[in-house]
């Protein structure tokens, strides 16, 4: 499905792999990595490179924007469980015969029908307990230094989740994936507020590639700017991401090493 480069080993035991999603599958003549904005992703390319390698499953940090600043506000830290697409184009690896129909048969590494981020995938909801349990640990230093800011429904307990720990039938964080590489327009913004939380322009093809690939795919989203239309940064929503960047990479740090420790 194409090239993808830039693969590291975050521990000395090479039991966590990191992939810069955005330097890693655009290269320039001389074979150098480059930056892909996200409508330009190799997302096929990506997601099958982890399953070729062996990634078991996969840990994702996407920086978004809030929707509702007063339930998710800017620097808070929140771990969607479902997202919408935009754009609900086929993201799939049909017709690769690797791929089933409805299950992996013999020869085969997963299958174009499922039901994605669904309770009843006991594998992804025990994934998601167990990323929770690791993270958890470092917000309260974050929380001290006010790198993070809590959302509603969500205590230090519970962080980076927000209600419970539990799936439930009805979403609580919906992550709402958008074309990019713009930031959206206020009325888009309006109308997203109706269909989810956050938003941002890579995660829903990750987790939907993910989940032909039977590799359970947990989101971990650090918000970063209020939308388009909501910010109240006095440069709004694009000056409010840039500024918050220093506090996201702090926070993505704790959480890599809490993962891998």
């Amino acid at each position: 499905f194409g090239h993808v480069g830039g693969l590291s080993f975050l521990d000395e035991a090479s039991t966590w792999l990191f992939v810069p999603r955005h330097n890693s599958t655009r290269f320039t003549e001389q074979g150098k990595a480059d930056y892909a904005p996200p409508h330009a992703i190799n997302y096929k390319a990506l997601i099958w490179a982890l399953k070729d390698l062996g990634v078991q499953r996969v840990v994702a940090f996407g920086s978004a924007g809030s929707l509702h600043p007063d339930k998710v506000p800017v620097g808070s830290v929140c771990m969607p469980d479902d997202y919408f697409m935009v754009l609900p184009e086929a993201t799939t690896y049909w017709p690769d015969p690797r791929v089933g129909m409805f299950g992996a048969g013999e020869g085969q590494v997963g299958q174009i029908h499922y039901t994605p981020a669904t309770r009843d995938d006991p594998a992804w909801v025990q994934h998601r307990k167990e990323v929770q349990a690791a993270v958890q640990p470092v917000v309260a230093p974050l929380l001290d230094s006010k790198d993070v800011s809590l959302c509603a429904d969500q205590t230090a307990e519970l962080w980076p989740c927000c209600k419970t720990l539990d799936v439930e039938q009805e979403p609580i964080i919906t992550y709402v994936m958008t074309v990019g590489p713009r930031f959206e327009t206020r009325s888009e913004i309006r109308h997203y507020a109706r269909c989810g939380d956050v938003v941002g322009m890579t995660c829903g093809k990750e987790w939907a590639l993910c989940g032909e690939l039977n590799l359970p795919y947990v989101l971990i989203c650090t918000i970063d700017n209020s939308c388009n239309g909501l910010s109240t940064h006095p440069k709004g929503a694009l000056q409010e991401y840039i500024d918050h960047k220093p506090h996201v990479a702090t926070v993505v740090k704790a959480m890599i090493q809490a993962l891998i420790k």
